[in-house]
Protein backbone atom coordinates (compact mmCIF):
# COMPACT_ATOMS: atom_id res chain seq x y z
CA UNK A 1 0.00 0.00 0.00
CA UNK A 2 2.77 2.42 1.22
CA UNK A 3 4.28 1.27 -2.16
CA UNK A 4 1.94 2.58 -4.27
CA UNK A 5 1.25 5.51 -2.37
CA UNK A 6 5.11 6.94 -2.53
CA UNK A 7 4.98 6.72 -6.52
CA UNK A 8 2.58 9.32 -6.57
CA UNK A 9 4.74 11.42 -5.63
CA UNK A 10 5.97 13.07 -8.18
CA UNK A 11 7.15 16.06 -9.97
CA UNK A 12 4.13 18.40 -9.67
CA UNK A 13 3.31 21.51 -11.58
CA UNK A 14 5.02 24.35 -9.33
CA UNK A 15 8.64 22.11 -10.32
CA UNK A 16 8.91 20.51 -6.67
CA UNK A 17 11.17 17.57 -6.65
CA UNK A 18 10.47 13.73 -4.91
CA UNK A 19 11.71 12.97 -1.89
CA UNK A 20 15.83 12.65 -2.85
CA UNK A 21 18.01 10.17 -1.20
CA UNK A 22 20.80 12.75 -1.03
CA UNK A 23 21.09 16.90 -0.14
CA UNK A 24 22.56 19.41 2.29
CA UNK A 25 22.93 18.43 6.02
CA UNK A 26 20.53 19.19 8.41
CA UNK A 27 22.30 22.13 9.93
CA UNK A 28 22.74 24.01 6.49
CA UNK A 29 18.86 23.46 5.62
CA UNK A 30 17.72 24.89 8.81
CA UNK A 31 20.49 27.81 8.49
CA UNK A 32 19.50 28.78 5.28
CA UNK A 33 15.76 28.54 6.42
CA UNK A 34 16.35 30.63 9.24
CA UNK A 35 17.72 33.41 7.02
CA UNK A 36 14.49 33.69 5.33
CA UNK A 37 12.39 33.78 7.86
CA UNK A 38 14.79 37.10 9.50
CA UNK A 39 16.55 35.70 12.60
CA UNK A 40 17.58 32.40 14.27
CA UNK A 41 14.36 30.20 15.66
CA UNK A 42 16.74 29.70 18.35
CA UNK A 43 15.83 33.21 20.18
CA UNK A 44 12.25 31.96 19.37
CA UNK A 45 10.96 31.87 23.23
CA UNK A 46 14.19 34.08 24.71
CA UNK A 47 11.23 36.29 26.26
CA UNK A 48 9.43 33.44 27.97
CA UNK A 49 13.10 31.96 29.16
CA UNK A 50 14.17 35.39 30.54
CA UNK A 51 11.15 35.78 32.75
CA UNK A 52 11.27 36.30 36.63
CA UNK A 53 9.09 33.40 36.80
CA UNK A 54 11.32 30.41 34.85
CA UNK A 55 14.48 32.07 35.89
CA UNK A 56 13.52 31.13 39.21
CA UNK A 57 12.61 27.51 37.74
CA UNK A 58 15.81 27.18 36.66
CA UNK A 59 17.66 28.04 40.04
CA UNK A 60 15.23 25.25 41.36
CA UNK A 61 16.35 22.91 38.74
CA UNK A 62 19.79 23.34 39.40
CA UNK A 63 18.93 21.41 43.06
CA UNK A 64 18.94 18.35 40.80
CA UNK A 65 23.00 18.66 39.52
CA UNK A 66 24.29 15.51 40.35
CA UNK A 67 21.08 13.19 39.90
CA UNK A 68 19.66 11.44 36.81
CA UNK A 69 16.20 12.69 36.71
CA UNK A 70 16.11 13.46 32.59
CA UNK A 71 14.24 16.76 33.69
CA UNK A 72 18.46 18.00 34.21
CA UNK A 73 18.84 16.99 30.17
CA UNK A 74 15.68 18.70 29.13
CA UNK A 75 16.97 21.60 30.56
CA UNK A 76 20.83 21.47 28.89
CA UNK A 77 18.85 20.67 25.80
CA UNK A 78 17.17 24.03 25.76
CA UNK A 79 21.03 25.75 25.94
CA UNK A 80 23.07 23.48 24.46
CA UNK A 81 21.50 22.15 21.39
CA UNK A 82 23.59 21.38 18.42
CA UNK A 83 21.53 19.67 16.10
CA UNK A 84 19.18 22.48 15.55
CA UNK A 85 15.72 20.86 16.02
CA UNK A 86 14.11 21.97 19.24
CA UNK A 87 12.73 25.29 17.24
CA UNK A 88 11.65 23.22 14.44
CA UNK A 89 8.11 23.80 15.07
CA UNK A 90 7.66 27.52 15.17
CA UNK A 91 10.01 27.69 12.11
CA UNK A 92 7.75 25.68 10.34
CA UNK A 93 4.76 27.94 10.70
CA UNK A 94 7.00 31.19 10.47
CA UNK A 95 8.16 29.65 6.63
CA UNK A 96 4.37 28.53 5.84
CA UNK A 97 3.74 32.00 6.69
CA UNK A 98 6.01 33.55 4.37
CA UNK A 99 5.03 30.77 1.56
CA UNK A 100 1.06 32.11 1.73
CA UNK A 101 1.97 35.69 1.52
CA UNK A 102 0.58 38.66 2.70
CA UNK A 103 -3.44 39.06 3.28
CA UNK A 104 -5.03 41.24 0.77
CA UNK A 105 -7.58 41.93 3.50
CA UNK A 106 -5.47 42.82 5.34
CA UNK A 107 -2.78 45.35 3.99
CA UNK A 108 -3.46 47.99 6.48
CA UNK A 109 -1.33 45.84 8.72
CA UNK A 110 1.64 45.40 6.56
CA UNK A 111 3.82 48.07 8.49
CA UNK A 112 3.86 45.49 11.05
CA UNK A 113 5.91 42.94 9.00
CA UNK A 114 9.09 41.79 8.89
CA UNK A 115 10.86 39.84 6.15
CA UNK A 116 7.14 39.01 5.00
CA UNK A 117 5.89 37.84 8.24
CA UNK A 118 3.16 39.28 10.53
CA UNK A 119 3.85 39.70 13.94
CA UNK A 120 0.87 37.80 15.07
CA UNK A 121 1.95 35.20 13.08
CA UNK A 122 5.59 34.87 15.05
CA UNK A 123 3.51 35.27 18.05
CA UNK A 124 2.05 31.81 16.34
CA UNK A 125 5.37 30.51 16.15
CA UNK A 126 6.74 30.87 19.85
CA UNK A 127 2.81 29.34 20.81
CA UNK A 128 3.74 26.46 19.03
CA UNK A 129 7.86 26.16 20.65
CA UNK A 130 6.31 26.83 24.12
CA UNK A 131 3.16 23.97 23.91
CA UNK A 132 6.19 21.57 22.29
CA UNK A 133 8.60 22.58 25.45
CA UNK A 134 5.88 21.85 27.81
CA UNK A 135 5.61 18.60 26.45
CA UNK A 136 9.05 17.94 26.57
CA UNK A 137 9.69 19.01 30.03
CA UNK A 138 6.37 17.08 31.40
CA UNK A 139 7.98 13.89 29.86
CA UNK A 140 10.57 14.46 32.56
CA UNK A 141 8.67 12.57 34.75
CA UNK A 142 9.86 9.67 36.01
CA UNK A 143 8.21 6.61 37.64
CA UNK A 144 9.55 6.76 41.41
CA UNK A 145 8.86 2.78 41.78
CA UNK A 146 11.57 2.05 38.86
CA UNK A 147 13.90 3.87 40.95
CA UNK A 148 17.73 2.34 41.32
CA UNK A 149 20.18 3.85 44.43
CA UNK A 150 22.22 5.11 41.84
CA UNK A 151 19.54 7.82 39.92
CA UNK A 152 20.00 9.94 43.15
CA UNK A 153 18.52 10.27 46.00
CA UNK A 154 14.58 9.56 46.56
CA UNK A 155 13.57 13.16 48.07
CA UNK A 156 15.27 14.66 44.96
CA UNK A 157 13.93 12.74 42.36
CA UNK A 158 10.26 13.37 43.94
CA UNK A 159 11.37 17.22 43.73
CA UNK A 160 11.82 16.69 40.05
CA UNK A 161 8.98 14.96 39.61
CA UNK A 162 6.80 18.32 40.93
CA UNK A 163 9.13 20.64 39.14
CA UNK A 164 8.69 18.77 35.98
CA UNK A 165 4.41 19.51 36.63
CA UNK A 166 4.33 22.94 37.53
CA UNK A 167 7.22 24.14 35.17
CA UNK A 168 5.41 22.27 32.05
CA UNK A 169 1.90 23.27 33.39
CA UNK A 170 3.44 26.98 33.34
CA UNK A 171 5.00 27.41 29.64
CA UNK A 172 0.86 26.20 28.66
CA UNK A 173 -0.05 28.57 30.56
CA UNK A 174 1.91 31.41 29.00
CA UNK A 175 0.97 29.88 25.54
CA UNK A 176 -3.04 29.69 26.00
CA UNK A 177 -2.40 33.42 27.14
CA UNK A 178 -0.60 34.27 24.37
CA UNK A 179 -3.31 32.16 22.03
CA UNK A 180 -6.29 34.45 23.77
CA UNK A 181 -4.29 37.79 22.75
CA UNK A 182 -4.02 36.84 18.80
CA UNK A 183 -8.17 36.81 19.15
CA UNK A 184 -8.72 34.90 16.30
CA UNK A 185 -11.02 32.28 16.86
CA UNK A 186 -10.16 29.50 14.58
CA UNK A 187 -5.90 29.85 15.17
CA UNK A 188 -7.47 29.21 19.28
CA UNK A 189 -9.84 26.53 18.39
CA UNK A 190 -6.72 24.46 16.48
CA UNK A 191 -4.13 25.20 19.23
CA UNK A 192 -6.57 23.89 21.93
CA UNK A 193 -7.41 20.81 20.28
CA UNK A 194 -3.50 20.21 20.07
CA UNK A 195 -3.56 20.93 23.63
CA UNK A 196 -5.98 18.89 24.73
CA UNK A 197 -4.74 15.79 22.12
CA UNK A 198 -0.91 16.64 24.28
CA UNK A 199 -2.40 16.39 27.99
CA UNK A 200 -4.37 13.38 26.87
CA UNK A 201 -1.27 11.55 25.71
CA UNK A 202 1.16 12.50 28.14
CA UNK A 203 -1.49 10.77 30.16
CA UNK A 204 -1.93 7.55 28.59
CA UNK A 205 1.73 7.37 28.64
CA UNK A 206 2.41 8.07 32.12
CA UNK A 207 -0.67 5.66 33.08
CA UNK A 208 0.74 2.78 31.36
CA UNK A 209 5.16 3.66 32.60
CA UNK A 210 2.52 2.74 36.29
CA UNK A 211 0.42 -0.12 35.38
CA UNK A 212 4.06 -1.63 34.04
CA UNK A 213 5.35 -1.40 37.46
CA UNK A 214 2.14 -2.56 39.05
CA UNK A 215 2.19 -5.42 37.32
CA UNK A 216 5.96 -5.86 37.95
CA UNK A 217 6.89 -5.76 34.30
CA UNK A 218 10.24 -5.03 33.68
CA UNK A 219 11.29 -3.77 30.18
CA UNK A 220 13.99 -5.33 28.80
CA UNK A 221 15.24 -3.02 26.12
CA UNK A 222 17.97 -5.38 24.59
CA UNK A 223 15.59 -7.61 23.83
CA UNK A 224 13.25 -4.31 22.23
CA UNK A 225 15.37 -3.30 20.21
CA UNK A 226 15.94 -6.94 18.58
CA UNK A 227 12.36 -7.69 18.23
CA UNK A 228 11.95 -4.22 16.21
CA UNK A 229 15.18 -5.37 14.06
CA UNK A 230 13.70 -9.10 13.03
CA UNK A 231 10.30 -7.23 11.94
CA UNK A 232 9.02 -4.86 9.61
CA UNK A 233 8.35 -2.09 11.87
CA UNK A 234 11.30 0.06 11.08
CA UNK A 235 10.94 -0.49 6.85
CA UNK A 236 7.32 0.44 7.39
CA UNK A 237 8.22 3.20 9.55
CA UNK A 238 10.32 4.72 6.83
CA UNK A 239 7.86 3.90 3.75
CA UNK A 240 5.09 6.01 6.48
CA UNK A 241 7.53 8.63 6.92
CA UNK A 242 8.26 9.28 2.98
CA UNK A 243 4.58 8.53 2.37
CA UNK A 244 3.26 11.90 4.14
CA UNK A 245 6.68 13.62 2.53
CA UNK A 246 5.18 13.07 -0.40
CA UNK A 247 2.02 14.53 1.22
CA UNK A 248 3.52 17.06 2.29
CA UNK A 249 5.43 18.63 -0.90
CA UNK A 250 1.93 18.19 -2.94
CA UNK A 251 0.68 20.26 -0.64
CA UNK A 252 3.32 22.84 -0.94
CA UNK A 253 2.35 23.08 -4.54
CA UNK A 254 -0.59 25.02 -3.35
CA UNK A 255 1.82 28.17 -2.44
CA UNK A 256 3.23 30.67 -5.52
CA UNK A 257 7.10 29.48 -5.73
CA UNK A 258 9.39 31.30 -3.88
CA UNK A 259 12.15 30.83 -0.97
CA UNK A 260 10.25 29.90 1.94
CA UNK A 261 8.32 27.03 0.14
CA UNK A 262 12.16 25.64 -1.74
CA UNK A 263 13.01 26.09 1.72
CA UNK A 264 10.07 24.14 3.16
CA UNK A 265 10.76 21.67 0.76
CA UNK A 266 13.67 21.06 1.46
CA UNK A 267 12.89 20.46 5.53
CA UNK A 268 10.68 17.35 3.95
CA UNK A 269 13.47 16.17 2.03
CA UNK A 270 15.87 16.04 5.13
CA UNK A 271 13.35 14.42 7.42
CA UNK A 272 12.39 11.90 5.28
CA UNK A 273 15.86 11.28 4.08
CA UNK A 274 17.16 8.07 5.50
CA UNK A 275 20.60 6.24 5.18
Amino acid sequence: MWGALLRRGGRGAGGLRRLASSGPPWSQVVSEAEKIVGYPTSFMSLRCLLSDELSNIAMQVRKLVGTKHPLLDTARGFVYDSRNNLQMRGLVVLLISKAAGPSTAELSFQHNMVSGIYSSQRSLAEITELIHTAFLVHRGIVNIGELKSCDGPLKDMQFGNKMAVLSGDFLLANACTSLAQLQNTKVVELISSAIGDLVQGIYYENSKSSEAQGKGNIMDYKKLREAIKAGKGVTSAIDLCRCHGNRALAALEHFPPSEARAALANIVCAVTRFP
